[in-house]
């Protein structure tokens, strides 16, 4: 008698040892999940700010080009024609140049990344697994 109550104390244990094993990696497997579909979101909405972005890129440089074109040629009608050539290419350079640089720096993927949190994320699911 004494034999079969223990035999069903170990099976007890051995089975509630067995469930919390599967139980830990099934959260795990969660986690995982979890943080997969968070990268794909990210990256669906990365991917929707930056045409959000260069359409607002395109209808800013856009007005300033109508704007500051014009302002520019009549500011400089009395120089000749190759100093104002060199000051309407540095002008456009300018209003190009600079806003794409911008939009490079602050959309790269690195940024994103940081800003969405997405790194300590990754880094907190990989080191509890």
């Amino acid at each position: 008698m004494d034999f079969l109550k223990k035999f069903k104390e170990l099976l007890v244990d051995a089975t509630i040892g067995l469930v919390k094993q599967t139980q830990a990696k099934t959260i795990g497997l969660v986690k995982i999940e979890a943080a997969a579909y968070y990268i794909r979101v990210m990256r669906l909405l990365h991917r929707q700010v930056l045409v959000f972005a260069l359409i607002l890129f395109l209808v800013v440089t856009t007005a300033a080009g109508l704007v500051i074109g014009p302002l520019a040629l009549l500011a400089l009608a009395p120089l000749t024609r190759e100093v104002k050539l060199v000051l309407v290419l540095l002008l456009v350079i300018v209003d190009i140049g600079v806003p794409l640089w911008i939009l490079n720096h602050f959309f790269s993927e690195k940024k994103w990344m940081e800003l969405t949190k997405s790194n300590e994320m990754m880094d907190h699911v990989i080191k509890n697994g």
